[in-house]
């Protein structure tokens, strides 16, 4: 038979009330509008921390989302062999564009080295081919094959 005193009960609601957390004083009340900014706001800090090289944050905000995006410039990509390639190059004129070249490489003939053999296409067709020394165009991305097969 279990006896309750007002002892036991007394003791148990002590232990059941100690490991409480204490409230802890709330600032004061924001509106939904307040708390998103801040959200907003502490995610924009987190992609700066996690991306040091970003060169700038976008921010887009609508009544029913919000995009926040970090711009970082993309990383090259080296060649893998002949294909569409992306590529980011000043023209003589000193204009800095990014075409899509169909790229092969070649090796010189005289001294050691390579360069790419770059040609530009129209519907399918060749237009012009240009000599690119390897510094002086950074690869962004290699085009799939489903786009090879379209341009070619």
């Amino acid at each position: 038979m279990i006896q309750v005193t007002r002892r036991s009960v007394l003791v148990g609601l002590a232990t059941a009330v100690a490991p409480l957390p204490a409230l802890a004083a709330s600032g004061p009340i924001q509106s939904p509008e307040e708390r998103l900014e801040a959200a907003v706001s502490a995610v924009a800090d987190i992609l700066r921390e996690m991306n040091p090289a970003h060169t700038g944050v976008e921010i887009q905000q609508y009544s029913h989302y919000v995009f926040v995006g970090v711009k970082t410039p993309p990383k090259p990509v080296e060649w893998t062999g002949p294909g569409f390639y992306e590529v980011e190059w000043k023209r003589p004129n000193g204009k800095l564009c990014r075409p899509i070249f169909w790229l092969d490489r070649a090796e010189y003939k005289t001294v050691p080295g390579y360069y790419y053999r770059a040609e530009t296409r129209w519907k399918g067709r060749l237009e012009t081919t240009l000599k690119l020394k390897p510094e002086a165009i950074r690869i962004i991305c290699k085009k799939d094959h489903a786009y090879t097969v379209m341009h070619s």
